[in-house]
């Protein structure tokens, strides 16, 4: 398995979360870079980033996460273009147990790079403290539900988010689309970032 390391050349839009975490409030975020055109100012930027929390959001459960920001930023730049505040809690109906919030569901989507070593490149998208599936042996497992509407969230990805003038669908950070999605069927460790 082939991790993307390359020098962006797209755009990118940023999400972060916010959840409960050994009783206190904990963010981490995910980033999505895409093609289909970078949005022309601020106002397109929010319409876009609109779009991609209106999507996201459905992947999590409302009592554990909420989105709180988007920020975007222009290809091959760490400083941010665009930023927008966000109390918007997920949407996901499971009740079901959360996992430990160091750990997380994978979405790893497949792309049309290929390494200098002959592997394919894959991006990931990680989600903390995913429901577990209380009625299965293995309390590793992932709520169905929950690994069904991670899934669709990475077709979204592929397929396009319009928004602010343009449809964004993921790529690498150099550009190459995705072309598949596969959310992991048991829960992994994450650790945060210091």
């Amino acid at each position: 398995m082939c991790y993307d390391t390359s020098v962006a050349t797209k755009p990118s839009i940023k999400l972060v979360k916010e959840f409960s975490y050994q009783g206190a409030p904990k963010q981490y975020s995910n980033r999505y870079y895409f093609d289909g055109g970078t949005p022309a100012d601020s106002t397109a930027w929010h319409a876009l980033m609109d779009a991609f929390v209106a999507e996201e959001k459905k992947c999590y459960r409302g009592t554990f996460h909420s989105i709180v920001e988007a920020v975007g930023y222009l290809p091959g730049s760490e400083v941010p273009v665009a930023t927008k505040a966000y109390t918007t809690p997920g949407t996901f109906a499971g009740t079901n147990s959360a996992a430990p919030g160091d750990t997380a569901a994978v979405l790893r989507q497949a792309t049309t790079k290929i390494s200098v070593k002959n592997h394919r490149v894959y991006v990931f998208t990680y989600f903390h403290a995913p429901q577990m599936d209380d009625f299965t042996p293995d309390s590793d497992t992932l709520l169905s539900t929950q690994k069904t509407a991670i899934t669709a969230w990475g077709a979204t990805l592929r397929t396009g988010i319009t928004g602010g003038g343009i449809t964004a669908t993921r790529c690498t950070p150099d550009g190459h689309p995705v072309t598949g999605e596969l959310t992991h069927e048991f829960i992994g460790h994450r650790d945060f970032p210091h």
